[in-house]
């Protein structure tokens, strides 16, 4: 039933990974812009991690290039796996797969803000 969109979705995921390894030379995330009042030589808080902590990492998550290709490339992959090969119905799929895709999406943001900090 949502094969076509799996298919399409990892397709489509494959692209921009490609493009963003192939054809980027600088940095152009939002990830990586820092605004004027952020200080960045305070360390963290304890319990916090560097480039995670803060009110606005759903927004910044969200509106990252990153975040969206990872979403893509992992929901499409998962979906095409449960749903194609019938190990679950099709609605859990769909639920999995873009549970799957948001975790691994934030979590590829997280990474990448953790080490640039």
């Amino acid at each position: 039933m949502l094969i076509n969109v799996y298919i399409l979705s990892l397709v489509l995921g494959a692209v921009l990974l490609a493009a963003s390894i192939f054809l980027s030379e600088k940095r152009v995330d939002s990830d990586d812009q820092t605004r004027a009042h952020d200080d960045t030589t305070r360390p963290s808080q304890f319990g916090q991690l560097d480039g995670v902590a803060g009110g606005d990492f759903f927004a910044r998550t969200v509106r990252s290039r990153r975040f969206w290709t990872f979403f893509v490339s992992f929901f499409g992959m998962t979906g095409l796996v449960l749903d194609g090969l019938d190990l679950m119905g099709p609605a859990v799929s769909l639920v999995v797969a873009l549970g799957i895709g948001t975790i691994a999406g934030a979590g590829a943001s997280a990474a990448v803000r953790i080490g640039s900090s």
